[in-house]
């Protein structure tokens, strides 16, 4: 389905507001996290606790299913320690007041143990979801948890409506605005194909 934006929420979509907020925000990046927990976890209902000191705009569960967690026009606290060159030669450091958080539900890298694919957290993955690869930042190969065709094409339709609403131009991972910090959303996310879709569509909508 096509998402719209009405003061600065996703139409349709529950909004679960987390206490962990900043100032004004006037979103110039897209950037994509993982959550490193699996489906019997609700992230969205962790960042509405004011003891998780984080939160994200967006969270996106294997189903396809959506919450948001923080209005579009304030700062969420999902980047930490980060920097980015943008395309206008600019140097942005903390991220947090310059981008939109997107969260997907997913476990991240995985381990192998005796009995099969394991989590950081130890809860086991069952194979089929789980795929090997080198990640960019040149780590060595494990597990990682696939993302879900329902997450994708939430994901997409999401970014492509976030990037015609805001005119962002850029999106881009945890892992690329802290390289070595951060592995998410790691080599299982195809951000090349989130790229393609949402900022041709947004093009193609203004």
């Amino acid at each position: 389905m096509a998402f719209s934006i009405h003061s600065h929420r996703l139409v349709g979509v529950p909004y679960l507001p987390s206490p962990n907020i900043g100032g004004a925000l006037t979103p110039q990046f897209l950037v994509i996290h993982y959550t490193a927990s699996g489906d019997g976890f609700d992230t969205a209902a962790y960042f509405a606790r004011r003891a998780a000191k984080a939160s994200a705009h967006l969270v996106i569960r294997r189903d396809g299913t959506m919450t948001q967690c923080v209005s579009f026009d304030r700062v969420a606290w999902h980047a930490g320690r980060s920097r980015w060159v943008g395309r206008d030669g600019r140097a942005y450091t903390s991220l947090n007041r310059y981008a939109i958080g997107v969260e997907l539900e997913n476990w991240g890298p995985l381990q192998k143990s005796a009995a099969g694919w394991v989590s950081w957290s130890g809860e086991p993955v069952d194979a089929a979801r789980v795929t090997e690869a080198r990640h960019k930042s040149g780590a060595p190969a494990c597990g990682w948890e696939r993302y879900t065709v329902l997450q994708v094409r939430a994901a997409r339709e999401a970014a492509a409506a976030l990037c015609a609403t805001y005119r962002i131009a850029e999106v881009i991972g945890h892992d690329d605005i802290a390289p070595g910090r951060k592995s998410d959303p790691g080599p299982a996310w195809d951000m090349q194909g989130l790229r393609r879709c949402a900022l041709a569509r947004s093009a193609h909508v203004t």
